[in-house]
């Protein structure tokens, strides 16, 4: 009579093996974001390796400036991201009252982590990124070659890291059209973010551009928005701008998704949109 019980314990054992290894394997197999919107200062950190991440949001500033964006991000390494965004409609009031509408540009480029971040630790992440401005068909005054090099660092402070502390800063390079049409310039942005919960985070920024951006007029710019992660593969941001300097935009608006998949390897580090345990 004992024989069938051993046989039935091998069983439950065996079972039980397997649904932990399911298990664990699905965790390795998570999603991990690390959204670049809605502020424009960015961390150092980029999303799970083998993740695909796709962020697509409307930019509005009355009377300036309106654009629709798309950016594809990829990380085929643990510190390295590619990256492909597109402006799919950008509509800019000129100078003289007119509008111009059409494509705008298609930017292509990555950034590389040099050093990740400790939570416990006093040092920031840093990582430089690197996007290339190429034109498009739209035969507006919309197209250009341009190019950018940005410096970003950031730290997670407080109880679990609630509070992240980001600065970027850029050169810029952009409305190439022949030899002496560039024109040059820089942005420089500080932005804070605290979890309110294990997901949702609030955010408050200040940044500042001395030449126009894919999805920014010039000027310096305060921002409060937030971003909140249904899950691992779907979130949504959002935020209002405010110009506090001599001829930037009165105020700007910016709403958002971010979607990610994890298409290969396996990552089990915690998500960069929950607080750190």
């Amino acid at each position: 009579m004992r024989r069938p019980q051993r046989t039935s314990a091998r069983a439950l054992a065996l079972i039980a093996i397997s649904i932990a290894s399911g298990s664990a394997a699905a965790r390795a197999q998570s999603t991990e974001m690390n959204p670049t919107r809605p502020t424009v200062a960015n961390s150092a950190a980029i999303q799970g390796k083998g993740t695909v991440q796709v962020e697509t949001g409307y930019d509005a500033y009355p009377g300036a400036m309106q654009t629709v964006d798309t950016a594809f991000y990829y990380a085929p390494l643990d510190r390295l991201r590619l990256d492909f965004i597109w402006s799919a409609f950008s509509h800019e009031v000129n100078d003289d009252g007119t509008t111009t509408n059409g494509v705008s540009t298609i930017q292509l480029g990555g950034k590389v982590a040099l050093k990740k971040e400790g939570y416990h630790r006093w040092a920031p992440g840093i990582a430089v990124q690197y996007e290339a401005e190429l034109p498009t068909a739209s035969k507006h005054d919309l197209q250009g070659y341009g190019q950018q090099a940005i410096l970003l660092l950031n730290h997670h402070y407080g109880k679990n890291g609630a509070l992240d502390i980001m600065i970027n800063g850029s050169i810029v390079q952009e409305g190439c059209r022949d030899t002496t049409g560039c024109h040059y310039g820089g942005q420089q942005s500080l932005a804070v973010s605290y979890h309110i919960t294990r997901s949702t985070r609030l955010y408050g920024e200040v940044f500042g551009q001395n030449n126009e951006q894919s999805n920014t007029p010039p000027g310096t710019y305060v921002f409060a928005g937030f971003y909140h992660p249904f899950n691992s593969s779907f979130g949504i941001d959002g935020g209002t701008r405010f110009g506090v300097s001599p001829g930037s935009s009165s105020f700007g608006t910016t709403v958002g998704l971010v979607f990610g998949k994890h298409v290969h390897g396996s990552d089990t580090r915690p998500a960069e949109g929950s607080r750190p345990r």
